[in-house]
């Protein structure tokens, strides 16, 4: 079994220039993501009486590498998108796969964790794990635009090195030419 293929983004655009909104938009978001935890990384972890906690420093700063990693798969995919190499697509894919499936598994026990809970704050951990959700959901659509450019690429490239693999001249054979 393996992943759906569309033909168009959004029922609109073309898949080029989906893959370059999905990596002009995961880049944006990548960069807002990385630029929050490195404020994290050095203002939160300092408690209220000035120590420094390690369970969160820990948190941010991997939260940062990932984000990071979201940024550095986003500029190859814009530049897979420019230069039409299917190849540089695959991180993105892989990294965004990844994040996807974590975002899943963090809703499935965030839901867990509240049908568990009768705390009073309920209402914030529902609405954290039905944004996760869409998050999710998202880019599940967008690894399937991606995957569908991606294979889109290779085809066009399998079809023009098709078309030059032969270099020889077809001439059909005439029966005038050939007495018998």
């Amino acid at each position: 079994m393996g992943v759906p293929m569309v033909k168009k983004c959004c029922f609109c655009a073309t898949l080029h220039t989906g893959t370059l909104i999905i990596g002009y938009l995961s880049a944006v978001w990548a960069i807002l993501e990385l630029t929050l935890y490195c404020l994290l990384v050095t203002l939160a972890p300092i408690g209220k009486n000035g120590t420094v906690s390690v369970h969160k420093l820990v948190l941010y700063i991997a939260s940062a590498v990932v984000s990071g990693t979201n940024l550095i798969s986003s500029i190859l995919l814009i530049v897979a998108a420019y230069k039409k190499m299917a190849s540089l697509t695959l991180p993105w894919t892989i990294v965004t796969g990844i994040v996807t499936s974590v975002l899943f598994l963090l809703c499935l026990t965030g839901i867990s964790l509240v049908i568990q809970d009768t705390g009073e704050l309920l209402e914030v951990e529902i609405i954290v794990i039905v944004l996760h959700l869409a998050k999710a959901c998202i880019s599940v659509y967008c690894i399937i635009v991606v995957h569908s450019r991606h294979k889109q690429i290779m085809y066009e490239e399998d079809t023009a090195a098709f078309q030059h693999s032969g270099r020889l001249r077809y001439d059909p054979v005439k029966i005038e030419d050939h007495v018998f």
